[in-house]
Order: structure tokens, then sequence, then C-alpha cells
């Protein structure tokens, strides 16, 4: 017997025919609402698992992003309406508990399902994420959450958090949290070099997809390298082997490298600012006269970076309603690309 087709996430006419069964308490609510929650379950872990994958920098786009989601919605939805992971038999049986005398009985041992707790656990180190601080500051404003992401910022937190020890930095949620935490120390990096803080970080943006795709060190904490700088035979501090795409013979090849690795972001802007302005090959980059455009691409034309279209795509990145958006929510205003 062929089963019915999975529905589309997209409709939601499914939510208002839900609505109804639960009204007329009929099991078929307590299934597709365990279907629903297992859905979310799946989606939501097959976003981390695609955070987790490196991806190109290049190949990131916002469009990609809206597809991949899409993508993941479905999938999710049509693994819950065919079988699943288990979670929804469970909650389904819990629900039909509820359920009025004849639906279904309460007394009846196959469904009696012992009340699942959480057990008592010693406190732990947790990393400084968003979660975690509204979690123990439940009244916190945006204002204070973002103050108190880009303070400790990307560091190895001495401090503590309602009585735990802050581990190592574990990563950015989104791009708006990227932006707020680079961009005070952008502006000190700006200033330094005479652009604008918003050229720094559209080029982080380009190198680390807005810090999704950021590279780790060896014990999985950032390593903040936030604008691809190599470990040269010169270099005395951190380093971390990633796998990289250069353009060589005119296509992008893979390859292994060492990259510096910070202990924080204002460490990262700090070395990014003397490897510029030290680099005799980076000199015309800062004959500038405060254009960010002659700023990169010079920046370019020196070497920086293999990728043929590497100053057209941070140009774009600075021209996208991404960055636009995080400066808007941060009360800065995008300076006009000169």
């Amino acid at each position: 017997m062929q089963s019915a087709p999975p529905d589309l996430y997209m409709n939601m006419q499914q939510f208002s025919e839900l609505k109804l069964s639960a009204r007329q308490h009929s099991r078929d609510a307590s299934k597709a609402a365990a279907q629903q929650f297992e859905g979310l379950f799946v989606q939501m872990m097959l976003k981390n698992m695609r955070a987790a994958a490196v991806i190109d920098p290049s190949q990131h786009s916002s469009n990609m992003d809206f597809y991949m989601d899409m993508h993941d919605k479905q999938m999710a939805l049509m693994l819950s309406q065919q079988g699943g992971i288990g979670i929804a038999g469970l909650i389904e049986k819990q629900l039909n508990r509820f359920l009025p005398e004849g639906q279904e009985s309460a007394a009846d041992p196959g469904n009696e399902l012992p009340v699942f707790r959480m057990p008592e656990m010693p406190a732990r180190q947790l990393p400084l994420t968003e979660m975690n601080y509204v979690a123990s500051n439940p009244a916190v404003t945006t204002h204070e959450l973002d103050a108190a992401v880009t303070a400790t910022g990307a560091s190895m937190a001495t401090s503590s958090l309602q009585g735990e020890i802050l581990e190592p930095f574990a990563g950015w949620v989104n791009a708006n949290s990227f932006v707020a935490d680079l961009w005070p120390h952008a502006e000190q990096a700006a200033q330094r070099l005479g652009v604008s803080a918003s050229v720094l970080v559209a080029q982080s943006a380009l190198e680390t997809g807005w810090g999704q795709h950021a590279m780790k060190k060896p014990d999985g904490s950032i390593a903040f390298n936030l604008f691809g700088i190599k470990a040269n035979h010169g270099w005395q501090g951190q380093s971390v082997n990633q796998q990289t795409l250069e353009f060589r013979n005119g296509a992008m090849q893979r390859e292994s490298a060492q990259f510096r690795a910070y202990d924080s972001v204002a460490e990262a802007m700090d070395d990014y600012v003397d490897f510029v302005q030290s680099n005799p090959r980076y000199a015309k980059a800062l004959q500038h006269a405060g254009s960010d455009r002659h700023y990169i691409e010079n920046l370019h034309r020196g070497g920086y970076a293999t990728d043929p279209d590497y100053a057209d795509k941070i140009i774009n990145i600075m021209q996208q309603p991404t960055l636009n958006n995080a400066l808007a929510a941060l009360d800065v205003n995008q300076p006009r690309l000169s």
C-alpha cells in the first residue's frame, strides 16, 4: 500500500486543520502535533550540521542560505511524517493520555511512559552565547545583550556569569552578532589605516562567511583569523592548519596551509593592521586618500588574495543589505563607498 505524499512545509492550511482536530480531541491531532515537534528538532539538527561544515566563502550567498533553509525545512517535515527518529511516537503517546475517555485510556499499560526529567548536573563551564546569557539574565535588554557579547568579545574569558566560569568564545550566532562583536575593534583598526570600519568588517565577512566558517584551533575554539592571513616562516605566534581554495592556473584549487591564530578579535585586528602597514607590497593600498574602494582594490593587486574577484566581492558585501541591516541594528550609518 502506497503511503500518502508528505505535506509541504509552506502549506499553512495544515495548521488550521490541526487546530480544528485538536478542538475535537482527535488522535490525529496528537500525531500531527508530535510530528511537527519532531520536525522542528530535526530542522535544528540539520541547521547545526550545516553550520559545522566548511564552505568556501566565495560560494556563500544569502540566496544559497535561503534555498538551503527551504530544503532543510521540507526534509525535516518529510522525515517526521515517514517514521522520523522516534521522538514523535513518544510525544504522541504522552499527548494521547490526556484525551477524553473513549479516545485513549490513561490506564493502558502500553501508554504509561515515565515522565522525563533532566538530572541534576553540576555547574559546568559555558561559552558566552546569546542563549546562555539570556538564560542567566531573563530580563536583559537587546542593548545589554549586545554589550555583554561584545565586552567578552572573543577572548579567553576570566570573568564569571552567574557564578559559572566562561570557556573560550565558541562562535557567532548570526551576521548581526558577528558585526556587533567586530565593530568596536574594526573602528580602532580603521583609524590606524585611514579607511572605514565597514571595509574591514566586509573583508572579515568574506573570509569567514560572517563568522559561520571561522577557522578553529585543535581544541575546537575559534582561531580568530578574520582576514585569512597565513603563518609564514617569520610568524612566531599560534597557527592552525586549514584547507583553503586558491586560484591557480585559471581555476580554484584546494590546498592545505598554515594560518595565523589569535586569542581575540582585538588581537586579530591589531595584527592585520601591522601586517598591511609593514608589507611594502601594500604601500599603494595605503595611499588611498580615504577611498575604501582604492584601498581594497590595491590591497588585492598587491597580492593579498589569489581570487580574481576578491575586491569585487568585498565591495559587493558593503553594498548588500546584510551589512547595512547589521549596522542599522547598532545605530551606525554605513558610509557611502568611495
